[in-house]
This record gives C-alpha cells, sequence and structure tokens, in this order.
C-alpha cells in the first residue's frame, strides 16, 4: 500500500478511498463533475519520507452545493458520531468511524458509508442564527424521520454484476465511464493542492482553462514501452 504516498505512483487517500465516496456523491447527487476545487493541507505529522499529504481538505464547487472532502492519516474518527449497536465500514474499536459520507440539507443530515447509514432530523421548531425557514421553538417535533439502516457490503454484488457483463457484454452498473468521471475529482483536488491554487474544470473539453501550469498535470510523459498514445 506504501505506493499510493508517492506522486509518481499514486494520488493519496484522495485517489484511494475518495474515489469511491466521491462516486457515491455523484450518484445521490446526480452529478457528473465539479466546477473548481481548492485544496489545502500538508505533511505535518508522519515523518516517514513519504510525499504526499498526511491531512488533506480539499473544497468542489458543484451546481447547486458545495463539497467538502476530508483526509487524516493521523485519526480514525472520521466522519461523525456513532449510533449504538450499528456496524460502520472497517472501524476496529467502538469509538472510531474511519470512513463515510454526510450530507447535510434543510430537513437533516445523512450519515452513510458502505454498510448503513442514518438520518438525523432537523427539529421544526429550529431557530437560531442561520436557521433555514426559522420558526418558533414551541412547534416540536422534526423535519424528517430518524433513521439508522444496517446492511452488507456490497462489493461481491459489483463483482458478480461485472463477471455477467463479461459473459453477456451488457454494460455494469459501474460502467468504464462512471469511473472515469469519478476519478477525474480527486485528480482535481490533488491538482489544486500541489499548485496552491483554485482551479477551474471545463467538464466538457475535459480541461482546466487558463492555467497551463495546472493543466500540465492532468498528464505526464508515458515510459517506454508504454508510450504508443
Amino acid at each position: 500500500m506504501s505506493y499510493r504516498w508517492f506522486w509518481d505512483y499514486a494520488g493519496d487517500m484522495a485517489t484511494d478511498y475518495g474515489t469511491h465516496r466521491l462516486d457515491s456523491v455523484h450518484q445521490v447527487m446526480a452529478v457528473d463533475a465539479p466546477r473548481s476545487a481548492v485544496a489545502v493541507g500538508g505533511r505535518y505529522e508522519l515523518k516517514d519520507g513519504a510525499e504526499t499529504p498526511d491531512v488533506l481538505q480539499i473544497t468542489y464547487e458543484y451546481p447547486g452545493f458545495v463539497l467538502s472532502y476530508e483526509a487524516s492519516m493521523l485519526n480514525d474518527h472520521g466522519c461523525g458520531g456513532r449510533t449504538p449497536g450499528q456496524m460502520y465500514y472497517l472501524t476496529r474499536t467502538t469509538n472510531d468511524r474511519p470512513h463515510g459520507m454526510a450530507f447535510y440539507g434543510s430537513k437533516g443530515s445523512l450519515f452513510a458509508d458502505r454498510v448503513g447509514f442514518e438520518v438525523y432530523p432537523e427539529p421544526r421548531g429550529e431557530s437560531g442564527p442561520g436557521a433555514v425557514n426559522a420558526v418558533d421553538n414551541s412547534a416540536g417535533g422534526f423535519r424528517a424521520e430518524r433513521l439508522d439502516v444496517a446492511g452488507a457490503d456490497s462489493t461481491g454484488l459489483h463483482l458478480k454484476n461485472f463477471i455477467e457483463c463479461v459473459r453477456t457484454r451488457q454494460k455494469p452498473v459501474a460502467n468504464v465511464e462512471i469511473g472515469h468521471r469519478s476519478t477525474i475529482v480527486p485528480h482535481l483536488g490533488n491538482i489544486a493542492f500541489r499548485t496552491g491554487r483554485k482551479i477551474h474544470w471545463d467538464a466538457e473539453r475535459e480541461e482546466i482553462p487558463d492555467d497551463p501550469k495546472a493543466a500540465e498535470l492532468l498528464d505526464r510523459p508515458a515510459r517506454k514501452p508504454w508510450d504508443f498514445i
């Protein structure tokens, strides 16, 4: 796994676990690509010769919402709180929650990972600073239903679907185009981190306009004999 921490071979946690999480965000939010990305981070604590950051924060602008991607190699708590009895993906103790996604909406918040999800509803009577459609606190109740749903890792279903499609020549549920678009997103975050500035993305042309230095990082010279393309 250590190859992931060197730019010549990979793109850190963002292109590792991040690709999967960002793919799920695209599916849930019905989007294909961000408009821009800006990132901060660094190799703050781990002094092991690796190049990639041990803490990384990327902010993406999408049509209608903002996405924040966070990765830390120094802490296992992850995306949020825990519900008693709920199982979490790759958890190792009774306190950690190492992976997941959090969706914050006007009716509540959804925390999810590969093996389940939880909905934390917003109170109807919210009235604090920045409250959405604030009403009198005496109204009581919630804007959504409180849910915690346990599931199972669906990796096996993806493998089954892929094998079936190899045999039948049907298009897989997670086809190559979906994988391509989901992988672009963490690469853009890494480019923003490595250049130290906000980058803009033309999804139709698949280009970073007006920033030649950032655009150079979209590709690299291939080593012989793998340089035919």
